[in-house]
């Protein structure tokens, strides 16, 4: 957080600050304004910046493509032996318990 408000102090007049502060002693109501006068900053600082020169921050992620993730077996669950017929092993058994308010509480036990 310290290198925000160097860059902060760094790229705004000091007015700014003023503005921002007489904004925010408004419990947070004006907050849209600040947001718009930093944001009006930023647009100033890096319209038309080649994306390799952006701060380390502010570059693009390469972010996994969901096309090349691998095939997703949703039946999977037919295969586990306590899903079986005949299993004999414990099971999960739960309830759906309605109160008198109405409201609902699921209840599970293993036997």
């Amino acid at each position: 957080k310290g290198w925000l408000k160097l860059w902060l102090k760094s790229h705004f007049h000091p007015s700014f600050f003023r503005k921002a502060a007489t904004a925010m002693a408004g419990q947070n109501e004006d907050f849209s304004v600040v947001r718009s006068i930093i944001e009006d900053k930023l647009h100033q600082e890096f319209y038309n910046v080649p994306t390799k020169d952006l701060p380390p921050r502010m570059q693009p992620r390469q972010l996994p493509n969901l096309q090349d993730a691998m095939k997703i077996d949703w039946d999977d669950w037919k295969s586990w032996e306590w899903m079986q017929p005949g299993w004999k092993g414990v099971k999960m058994h739960s309830q759906c318990v309605i109160s008198a308010d109405g409201s609902a509480e699921i209840r599970s036990v293993w036997k």
